[in-house]
């Protein structure tokens, strides 16, 4: 629900007490919801039952004379600027989020509630009936009327709002007073909504359209009208010259208030041009039909390839005539492409879902429906039920025509530091096989290059976790090399060599058992690095070796069992062979190792899977794709009984030799509840425990040379000015120079440990604020689709913003802001019971055009930690000389030594290509579906043409895709 659907109704600035003041809300839900649900549901309703869940969320169970139940959770949270309301509509298991904004007045709640209620009983009616949402609003102000003459979603929570107010128009608890202003605000709705004309009766040419066109509104809205709705319409419904002078006053007042609000608004923001082409739609503007997704993928996937090898080209001839290119970069795309610029140079090897065996991502377009308000694309559109999951093939084509609305290079590319201590980005292109080229290319950093590299590598079986945990190789060498660096102080023999051996071993990416080789050749260091420690240090210590010896058992059996020893990330990007066994453990129960387990299933008939694991989180049940799986695969009565789930705790994994002298696994596992001790045993394995928390692998390099060089490495968590999380971002300080860049996309919901210390409790926060602004009942989680496209498009405005000279647009913080922590009346926050009451509220929403935009009102900076989370940068390295980046005279091209380039944004060379469709608008009635682009430049360079949207006249053959297979994770 949109506040700049009527300017005039715009909220105030954020109370002073928001904990309390979200308590407040949500106690107030509680206490109004049922008034509401009669009002809109009318005798729909058979009853609502309230209750609160162990952490204190609110939910309501509605059940309708049909005998179903839907549970609604309200909560009152962050929004963004502008809205309202929000509702997730998860009609899969029922479950419908509903967020309110924690500026909004107490006393407005209900009308709220009404409209939101009133819109999730429409997308929850229409899916039952396996329809999709209708398309356009009918529900708006003018004589023009939609093909289609039916409600939409929106449609239904406008007469959800006017069921609540008609209602109270005769409430016998309100006072004569309160009932009025409830007509009035009733009537002044008929004008937005389109229920009555607006222009005067004596402009007859006009007046007649709008008179039908109210008289064709009201007729398809009558069934959905209560009552009183009916009577108020009856009575209101008619030009102002024929209404009662008290009604007339009214509506006038109205009128001229909102006229003033929206003079205001449009004052302030402006009108911005909008050019960009939206992904998904062919050149009339229309979403591409579901038949023509797999052709129009693979069309784009080679104009995407097009675009590479020109964009490389053109790299490439600037740096042979001494050039050195200064670009604005970004490295990685995923959903994160929402945000893309496309001045940027986009560095992106085009995975995860354009690797995936599946046909779709786990989440339903229902789930998924607010991609048309950030990426602009209609997920509906690539669905036959609104149900289903969204298709794998739409995702593709989404993301191809946002990558290269600038400059693409298909392939990967890490940052390092010029002898010069200057940023370069060094970019090696991706063969047909998906080897890096072994030539890179070298270019400059313009700016703050912003990294979207996808989710991190997941936990090797065995590595400690619970109390001190230490996740991974990498961070037990960093730790035992910390260590090092103590004893090296202290003057322990050696302990200075080790440091300086194992940091080499590992940039080198030597075995974990030559490492772990090494340090135990030296028992009397070994011993010194436990030597007066206290417990938790000592406790990290032993996890260090813990985690070494793990790995190294994962190394071996990888090594003896090629290719039946997988990474969840493996299965998840087709690099494996699901034949190459039979029997398959996947170890850990999340939505990573179900979507796994799911993909071995569909691809090998035979294959029996056991997971292994915790008990299956409660979010999976709120998803399209795991209730299914069970069913289909599980043990039920109709089920194939090839999958089976053992709840156990699990240890490092093993292998042993049949009688037939093959390499199987062997898990040891300790049963949940009997704990008993067993061994489960199979041809193939599958870990997907979890995911590490490194530095993204394009600032790994980086990170080492500032070190090397004495410098420093601090991070910041980045929200904007309404405290919506938009990633994270790293400081390298060195040599006097301070370079930063920023993480976005799913990568930037796990903080890496070396810099975010794991003591501070950042990375728990960091969770808990992403639970709480996305429910599991949603059926999505922080680092899905959606949710990352969202978040990357609220990210390019809070940058462009900056850019424009809002200093407080992207926002460092040390902490989450205190708005995102759960109320805790308990300690002493109390409401403010006098002083100025808020503004009224807005009334709908709709879609947030310029002359829409909220007000320009500031909120009061959130506290601030001035000292950043830092990683200290360590002592110079006594033994091993430091590598430098190449200089530029020593690129790919062995050209003289480059100069930068003049223009930032080289030019490509056109292609003799033929002339590109139509740009596609906008899709007409999406609400929202604009905003994703709202503050993004639009590209100057010439492009080669994009693919016709049209399928060619000789269609390639098909390729057989497997089923689906993608985890909630992902």
């Amino acid at each position: 629900m949109d506040s700049s659907a009527n300017p005039r109704m715009a909220m105030g600035t954020l109370p002073q007490y928001p904990h309390a003041h979200q308590e407040e809300l949500v106690s107030a839900a509680r206490r109004g919801m049922a008034s509401v649900a009669a009002a809109v549901l009318g005798d729909g309703l058979v009853s609502l039952d309230a209750d609160r869940s162990e952490e204190g969320r609110q939910q309501f169970v509605l059940t309708d004379t049909q005998g179903e139940s839907a549970t609604v959770w309200v909560d009152a949270v962050p929004l963004v600027r502008g809205t309202i309301a929000d509702t997730a509509t998860n009609t899969t298991s029922q479950n419908y989020v509903v967020r309110v904004s924690d500026r909004l007045p107490t006393e407005m709640l209900s009308r709220v509630l009404a409209h939101e209620l009133g819109e999730l009983m429409a997308v929850r009616e229409r899916a039952a009936e396996g329809l999709a949402p209708v398309r356009e609003d009918l529900l708006r102000e003018g004589a023009q009327l939609p093909e289609n003459q039916e409600l939409s979603a929106g449609d239904r929570g406008r007469i959800g709002e006017l069921n609540w107010l008609a209602a109270r128009s005769t409430a016998p608890d309100l006072s004569p007073q309160q009932q009025v202003e409830a007509r009035a605000e009733f009537s002044a709705l008929l004008d937005p909504y389109g229920i009555r004309p607006t222009v005067a009766m004596s402009d007859e040419e006009a007046f007649r359209p709008q008179e039908r066109a109210a008289r064709v509104r009201y007729r398809v809205s009558a069934d959905f009208l209560s009552a009183g709705s009916r009577r108020l319409v009856d009575a209101l419904a008619h030009p102002i010259e024929t209404l009662s002078p008290a009604d007339a006053t009214a509506l006038q007042a109205s009128r001229d208030a909102a006229l003033r609000a929206e003079r205001q608004v449009e004052a302030f923001i402006g009108r911005r041009e909008i050019t960009m082409p939206m992904p998904g739609y062919d050149q009339n503007g229309l979403p591409l039909p579901r038949d023509q997704l797999q052709p129009a993928a693979e069309r784009w996937a080679e104009y995407r390839a097009q675009v590479s090898e020109r964009t490389v080209q053109t790299l490439e001839g600037q740096l042979a005539e001494g050039q050195f290119p200064l670009r604005k970069v970004v490295i990685g795309g995923g959903a994160s492409l929402t945000g893309r610029d496309p001045e940027a140079l986009l560095v992106d090897g085009a995975g995860r879902w354009h690797l995936d065996p599946g046909d779709g991502i786990v989440q339903s377009a229902d789930q998924d429906r607010d991609l048309a308000q950030w990426m602009g694309v209609d997920p509906y559109s690539a669905v036959e039920d609104p149900r289903h999951r969204i298709s794998i093939h739409a995702v593709r084509v989404w993301e191809d025509q946002l990558a290269t609305q600038g400059d693409v290079v298909n392939g990967h590319a890490r940052l390092r530091l010029g002898r010069g201590g200057e940023l370069l980005a060094e970019v090696r292109t991706l063969g047909e096989d998906g080897k890096e080229s072994a030539t890179p290319l070298w270019v400059a950093c313009d700016g703050t290059p912003s990294i979207a590299t996808g989710l991190t590598p997941e936990l090797v079986p065995g590595t400690p976790r619970g109390d001190f945990p230490v996740e991974s190789r990498s961070e037990a060498v960093r730790l035992i090399s910390d260590r090092l660096r103590e004893l090296e102080g202290q003057g322990i023999a050696d302990a200075g060599e080790m440091r300086a051996w194992l940091t080499q071993a590992e940039r080198s990416g030597a075995d974990a058992g030559t490492v772990l080789g090494a340090l135990n050749s030296s028992p009397a260091l070994k011993d010194a690095l436990t030597a007066g420690l206290g417990t938790a240090d000592e406790t990290r210590m032993g996890n260090c070796f813990t985690a070494l010896d793990s790995t190294q058992k994962w190394e071996a059996a990888r090594k003896a069992a090629e290719g039946r020893a997988l990474l969840g990330d493996e299965v998840a990007e087709s690099r494996f062979d699901p034949h190459a066994a039979k029997e398959w453990i996947v170890v850990g129960s999340g939505g990573t190792a179900v979507a796994n387990a799911e993909i071995i299933l569909i691809q090998n008939p035979d294959a029996h899977v056991t997971i292994i694991g915790s008990k299956p989180q409660p979010a999976l049940k709120h998803q399209v794709q795991f209730p299914a799986m069970e069913q289909k695969y599980g043990h039920a009565e109709d089920g194939e009984k090839r999958l089976t789930f053992v709840e156990a705790r699990v240890g490092a994994i093993e292998t042993y030799q049949d009688e037939k002298g093959e390499t199987r696994f062997q898990v040891p596992y300790v049963e949940k509840g009997t704990e008993e001790r067993r061994v489960a045993r199979s041809d193939g394995y599958v870990t997907s425990l979890g995911r590490t928390n490194p530095l993204p692998p394009a600032l790994q390099v980086l990170a080492d040379e500032v070190r090397d060089r004495g410098g420093e490495i601090s991070g910041d968590l980045l929200f904007d000015k309404d405290d919506q999380y938009i990633g994270y971002g790293l400081t390298f300080a060195v040599d006097g120079r301070e370079h930063r860049v920023d993480v976005d996309g799913a990568a930037s919901w796990q903080l890496p440990r070396e810099i975010f210390a794991p003591e501070t409790r950042i990375q728990a926060e960091l969770n808990a604020m992403g639970v709480r602004g996305l429910p599991s009942e949603t059926g999505n989680a922080t680092p899905g689709f959606s949710p990352i496209a969202r978040q990357s498009a609220l990210r390019a405005r809070a940058v462009a913003a900056a850019a424009a000279g809002d200093p407080e647009a992207v926002r460092r913080m040390s902490t989450i802001p205190k708005r995102w922590q759960r109320p805790d009346l308990g300690q002493g926050a109390t409401p403010p019971t006098t002083g100025p009451q808020p503004p009224a509220l807005p009334q709908e929403k709709s879609e947030p055009t310029a002359q829409q935009i909220p007000s320009p009102e500031r909120d009061p900076s959130p506290e601030r930690d001035p000292k950043p989370v830092t990683s200290p940068g360590p002592a110079p390295a006594p033994a091993q000389p430091t590598t430098q980046a190449p200089a530029p005279a020593q690129s790919s091209t062995q050209a003289p030594t480059p100069t930068l380039a003049q223009s930032s944004t080289p030019t490509p060379t056109p292609a003799p290509s033929p002339a590109a469709p139509p740009t596609p608008s906008p899709a007409p009635g999406v609400p929202g579906s604009h905003l994703w682009q709202m503050g993004v430049p639009r590209g100057g360079a010439n492009r080669p043409p994009a693919p016709a949207q049209q399928p060619p006249q000789q269609q390639p053959p098909d390729l057989e895709r497997p089923e689906p297979g993608v985890g909630i994770d992902d």
